[in-house]
């Protein structure tokens, strides 16, 4: 009998841990952890090795803050996409969306209360104000985590229209890597962009990993240091910002009307088969 409710047990223990409520809480503050060295050390590794002068010294200070403390933000973006996926394998489209949202929320207040303070603790005493009285990392922070919901909406309709092929082990783990790594080369592209955004200004509001990290990046390059005296050359991420929302709002609602549809359509043609005889 205690083998029988043993093995009975063992398929809703899975279900329960395999469950994206159960997995992406955890998995969120870890890449939290793994992303605060990279985040340390970005523009010394990055823009400036030999950060040299006031001007210079300030903007490696200042930057170091702005990626410390958005320590893993970016990484959760995919794993409020990937968890709104998984939700829709799993279950209606409308009930994955009812659970995704939350959810997402749910992450990036673990991001935020994670990564503030692993960053409050890297900070020497050269900041005379806290880092939530800096208007610019407060808006980039922002604007970060508000895109957690519409990436994890997103992801609701991706799963849904891919639902077949995610059931699938042999399709789903190929098509997951592939998107981190797609993923991770847009997040770099915007990362990387110094002063100013250089390439072509369409790319900000049709990929949404891009304008992420272009924010995050621009909300402490935004200054030519090279200059005599320096200037401010950018927006401090503003416009990469709301181009990081539009564009995941956009595909979000998109994504899901164009799953609905789609789903309509299937059931149409079911409905219009000649029945068996």
């Amino acid at each position: 009998m205690s083998a029988v409710m043993a093995g009975r047990r063992l398929p809703t223990l899975r279900r329960t841990v395999t469950h994206p409520a159960v997995w992406s809480v955890p998995a969120m503050a870890l890449l939290v952890f793994v992303a605060m060295p990279f985040n340390d050390g970005f523009y010394s590794f990055w823009v400036n090795y030999d950060a040299q002068g006031d001007a210079q010294q300030y903007e490696l200070l200042h930057t170091t803050r702005i990626f410390r403390y958005t320590s893993g933000v970016l990484c959760g973006q995919a794993l409020a996409l990937l968890a709104g996926a998984a939700l829709a394998v799993r279950n209606t489209q409308a009930r994955a969306l009812v659970v995704a949202v939350p959810l997402a929320v749910l992450l990036a207040g673990v991001a935020v209360a994670v990564a503030y303070p692993l960053a409050r603790a890297r900070e020497g005493i050269f900041f005379t104000t806290g880092a939530l009285d800096d208007p610019v990392l407060v808006r980039v922070l922002l604007s970060e985590v508000a895109a957690y919901p519409l990436y994890a909406a997103a992801g609701v309709g991706l799963g849904t229209l891919l639902g077949a092929r995610l059931r699938r082990s042999a399709t789903r783990w190929p098509l997951v890597l592939l998107f981190l790594l797609g993923w991770f080369a847009a997040t770099l592209t915007g990362l990387l962009q110094d002063d100013r955004f250089d390439a072509p200004s369409g790319l900000l509001w049709v990929v949404p990993p891009i304008a992420a990290g272009t924010a995050v990046a621009l909300a402490g390059l935004s200054t030519d240091v090279w200059a005599v005296p320096p200037v401010a050359v950018g927006d401090w991420g503003r416009g990469a910002g709301v181009a990081l929302l539009v564009s995941a709002a956009a595909y979000a609602l998109g994504l899901n009307l164009f799953a609905r549809w789609a789903r309509r359509r299937a059931l149409a043609r079911t409905d219009r088969l000649p029945p068996d005889h």
